[in-house]
């Protein structure tokens, strides 16, 4: 394989990967903001828990039973609203920020593939460092 086909190459995975990282980006972005509107949704349902208000009308024993429960319904509803919700939105952001650092190195990676190629139109005075420098990208990407 010449060192151009082995160039090109390598500018084919770079230019695959980072589209590929761009792709699971935009679709965690889209679940974190799914996940946020359905956050709102249920904390707007929350508050319906807890009506009817049922007075002073609703006394006795099955009337505080039934309190009790809706209060643990809205009780654990709201845990799962705040904390739960915040806490996936929070492991996505977490993974973006992760993918978006591999994109970092990725296009620093990119930017070594355009310098390797401009080595080559320099021609064999400048073959041995463009070998060295294809050796270091494949390095860095496999």
């Amino acid at each position: 394989m010449s060192l151009s086909s082995a160039l090109y190459a390598i500018q084919r995975t770079i230019s695959s990967q980072s589209n590929d990282l761009d792709e699971k980006i935009d679709r965690l972005r889209k679940a974190k903001n799914d996940i946020n509107r359905e956050q709102g949704y249920l904390l707007q349902e929350i508050a319906k828990l807890k009506q009817p208000d049922l007075g002073k009308e609703w006394v006795g024993k099955r009337a505080n039973e039934y309190d009790d429960e809706r209060e643990e319904a809205y009780s654990i509803m709201r845990k799962i609203g705040n904390v739960d919700y915040d806490g996936y939105q929070q492991l996505i952001e977490n993974k973006i920020n992760s993918l978006e650092m591999e994109r970092s190195v990725l296009s620093f990676t990119q930017s070594l593939a355009y310098e390797a190629g401009r080595l080559v139109g320099k021609g064999e005075e400048a073959a041995d460092e463009l070998s060295d420098r294809i050796n270091d990208l494949r390095r860095r990407l496999f």
